[in-house]
């Protein structure tokens, strides 16, 4: 069976990167033979080269509006736009040609607001799969290019058009639920392990936040929150945050409310790490503050080292926390809703022994361990390609 995927970025640290190169090694184990289209020559392109992997690159953009938060954004906004529909359309006809020369059975674009894969099936006669991961602009201010409504019918009316979904809120937010055509499929975090690793012994007491620093992400309701917890609570525990800011205005603003609220000493902005895993396992317990996560990653990557989560209780969070309580009958996170709620629970976790919530993060490693698993994710995908090809 030949696939071609069709990625929007070769960042490595990109939940949706890190969940396909995830999916991919499953697939190959299984027989699956890959060609991977990216829009550059940096990342996971040389990853790819590397494991022997037939990759292609040429230039592209997602199918939607360019950015026009700033004013000086908005006036550039047109010719970005016409840019941005020249280079997809030269880009159709490279995809059309490697899908053609390799004999492509699926065309598989692993986020969703991605069309060059997509019109190049089209014009071959080729089934085509949208990986939905995201919510679109709730979490990732996307404007759907020309409009929402095309998008959908991409989607819905388009022959041999299907979807695959990271969690059945996105599935029924995009409007895909009941369709025979739409597959929830979560990610898979990593292979399924015998046993939960062991916690370190918390000789440094943090906090932890995990993730893109962005506005999307609502780390500026985590920093209030935590500013709370800091005012009404005696040797309150550090704050880190792991993860790349792509916009350094944004940043800055948060160096500078750390630093006028006197939390310079309290709240360290590590970057981008490698050592994601030890931190967590270090960690007290890890914070999902994003209003609109798609699936989010990070909060069952926790979970399998053994790390308390405290997650918003919306969006794939909640249906993570769901999954959780359905599976074991009780809690497997602590949730909260308001900032006053998240800082109770800082106070809470960091005055309480850590032994204290071992039950939890022995439930959420045994959810995880059913429900995440790269097996379990190659397994269902696999299931439905053979599917698709049948019809």
């Amino acid at each position: 069976m030949n696939i071609a995927y069709i990625l929007n970025a070769t960042v490595r640290s990109g939940g949706a990167t890190k969940s396909f190169m995830q999916m991919l090694r499953g697939l190959i184990r299984e027989g699956i033979n890959p060609v991977v289209i990216v829009p550059d020559r940096e990342g996971i392109y040389n990853d790819l080269q590397e494991m022997g992997i037939k990759v292609y690159a040429t230039t592209f953009r997602m199918q939607a509006y360019p950015d026009c938060s700033t004013l000086k954004r908005k006036l550039l906004s047109p010719l970005k736009l016409l840019a941005r529909i020249v280079v997809n359309h030269r880009a159709e006809k490279v995809i059309t040609h490697i899908l053609r020369e390799n004999a492509i059975d699926i065309v598989h674009s692993n986020v969703g607001p991605l069309n060059v894969g997509f019109r190049a099936a089209q014009k071959l006669g080729l089934p085509h799969i949208s990986h939905l991961r995201e919510y679109g602009k709730l979490d990732f201010g996307i404007r759907y290019f020309p409009s929402i409504k095309s998008f959908y019918r991409r989607l819905d009316e388009a022959p041999r058009s299907y979807s695959i979904c990271i969690t059945r809120d996105i599935q029924r937010h995009h409007h895909q639920d009941g369709k025979a055509t739409s597959r929830v499929i979560y990610n898979g975090i990593c292979p399924r392990m015998e046993e939960m690793p062991q916690t370190a012994q918390h000789s440094h007491d943090f906090f932890l936040y995990a993730g893109r620093i962005e506005p999307a992400k609502g780390v500026r309701s985590l920093l209030d929150a935590y500013l709370s917890y800091v005012l009404k609570t005696p040797n309150s525990l550090p704050l880190k945050l792991a993860g790349n800011a792509s916009d350094k205005n944004y940043l800055q603003d948060l160096q500078r409310f750390v630093a006028v609220n006197g939390l310079k000493r309290r709240v360290t902005f590590l970057g981008d790490r490698s050592d994601i895993t030890d931190l967590m396992r270090e960690a007290r317990a890890i914070i999902i503050p994003s209003p609109h996560e798609g699936f989010g990653r990070c909060m069952p990557e926790a979970m399998m080292q053994g790390c308390l989560a405290i997650g918003r209780d919306t969006s794939g969070t909640k249906e993570q926390f769901d999954n959780g309580l359905e599976l074991t009958g009780q809690e497997i996170g602590l949730r909260y809703t308001t900032t006053e709620q998240l800082a109770s629970l800082l106070a809470e976790v960091g005055q309480c022994p850590a032994e204290n919530y071992q039950p939890y993060r022995e439930r959420a490693f045994r959810v995880v361990n059913t429900l995440y698993t790269q097996e379990s994710n190659v397994r269902e995908i696999l299931q439905f390609y053979k599917e698709i090809l049948k019809k």
